[in-house]
C-alpha cells in the first residue's frame, strides 16, 4: 500500500513539474483541498514531541479554519509514524512532527528503502532548536559524568535507553560511550523509558533538555552534563561537555514539520501558519517555560537547516555504524 501511495504521489508531482499547464483535474488531484489538519508524532502521549505537537495543532488549525488532531504513532524509530503520514488521505492534511532520524533513517532498520525528506516529504517548517542532557536516575543515581565512567570501568556494563535503533538519542549516546570509554548496552523503547530511568532500571540516557528538566528540578533525575558549549541557564550547576573536555560531543537538534509530497502545493501556507503560530507571544512563552527554543524559519531556511542536520547525523551514523545509509 505504501509503495502504491508513493508511486501515485511522485507521478503527480512529476506531471505538475513537467507540465505546469496540465488540466485542472490533474492539478486538483495533486493539490487537494484540506478538510482538516493532523499532526502525527512518533512518540507516546505525554512525551516532549507530543506536547510540542499539541501546543501547535490548536493555533495552527484555528488559523487554517480547520479541525485539528494529534495522532501518536510511536515505535520502530519513527518508521510507523512516517508510514502513517504517507498513507493518509491527502485531504486530511496529515503532517509529521519528527526529527530527521525518523524520516531519513528509520526504515533502514527494517531493511527497507530509506525515505528522502526532500522527495517523499516536503519540509514545511523547523519547530524548535534543542539542547541535550546526559542524565541518570534511581536511588543510586550517578552524580557526575566521571562517576558514571568510573562505575562502568569498575563494575562492568551499564545500560541506556533510547526511542529506537538509529534514533538521534541512540546515536548521541553510542557516540558518547565510545568517546568516554563507557561500556553500556542499548535498550530501545517503543513507549516511555522515563519510569525505568527514575526507578533505576536504566542507568542513564542522553535526552532533550525539556524531556528531563522537570524531573531534574524535582530531584528524581540527576543531570550529569549538557551536550552544549556553555552551561545552560536553566541548569547552571550542570557542567557542559565543552568544559569537561569533550567538545566533539556538542549537539543541537530539533523537530521539523513534514508534509507528504502529495501536499507540496500547500507548503507555503503550511509554513506561514506554522511561523505565525511560533511567533505568537503566548506560544513563545509556553515553549520558553518548557525550555524549548522556537525556530520560525521560512521554507528556504528550513531546507538549508535540514541539509546541515543531515550532514551531522550522517557523520554520527558513520561513527556508530560504520555507514550512513
Amino acid at each position: 500500500m505504501f509503495q502504491s501511495v508513493h508511486r501515485r504521489t511522485m507521478l503527480r508531482a512529476t506531471l505538475i513539474a513537467a507540465f505546469p499547464w496540465a488540466p485542472a483535474a490533474v492539478r486538483a488531484q495533486a493539490s487537494p483541498e484540506l478538510k482538516s489538519l493532523q499532526i502525527v508524532v512518533p512518540a507516546p502521549p505525554g512525551s516532549q514531541p507530543d506536547l510540542i505537537a499539541r501546543w501547535l495543532i490548536e493555533p495552527m488549525s484555528q488559523r487554517a479554519g480547520l479541525s485539528g488532531t494529534v495522532i501518536n504513532r510511536p515505535g520502530a524509530a519513527g518508521a510507523i509514524a512516517a508510514d502513517a503520514t504517507l498513507s493518509a488521505a491527502p485531504e486530511t492534511g496529515t503532517l509529521l512532527l519528527a526529527g530527521l532520524d525518523h524520516v531519513a533513517y528509520s526504515h533502514l532498520n527494517g531493511n527497507r528503502r530509506a525515505l528522502d525528506p526532500f522527495v517523499d516529504f516536503v519540509p514545511v517548517g523547523a519547530v524548535n532548536r534543542d539542547s541535550w542532557i546526559l542524565a541518570s536516575g534511581g536511588e543510586q543515581a550517578f552524580r557526575s559524568a566521571a562517576a558514571l565512567i568510573e562505575y562502568s570501568r569498575a563494575q562492568g556494563p551499564l545500560n541506556y535507553a533510547s526511542t529506537g535503533e538509529g534514533s538521534t538519542a541512540h546515536l548521541l549516546t553510542a557516540r558518547l560511550c565510545k568517546a568516554l570509554g563507557i561500556d553500556a548496552q542499548h535498550v530501545p523503547y517503543k513507549d516511555s523509558w522515563m519510569p525505568d530511568l527514575i526507578g533505576g532500571r536504566i542507568h542513564f540516557v542522553v535526552a532533550p533538555t525539556p524531556a528531563v528538566l522537570g524531573h531534574v528540578r524535582g530531584g528524581r533525575l540527576q543531570a550529569l552534563a549538557s551536550l552544549t558549549e556553555k552551561r545552560l541557564a536553566l541548569l547552571d550547576a550542570v557542567p557542559s561537555m565543552h568544559e569537561l573536555g569533550w567538545p566533539d560531543q556538542i549537539f543541537y537538534g530539533g523537530l521539523f514539520l513534514f508534509a507528504p509530497a502529495a501536499l507540496a502545493a500547500h507548503a507555503e501556507r503550511l509554513n506561514a501558519w506554522l511561523v505565525e503560530t511560533l511567533t505568537r507571544a503566548d506560544i513563545v512563552q509556553r515553549y520558553r517555560d518548557a525550555a524549548i527554543e522556537t525556530t520560525p524559519l521560512g521554507l528556504e531556511q528550513v531546507r538549508s537547516s535540514m541539509r546541515q542536520r543531515l550532514q551531522t547525523i550522517d557523520a554520527m551514523r558513520s561513527a556508530v555504524f560504520g555507514r550512513t545509509r
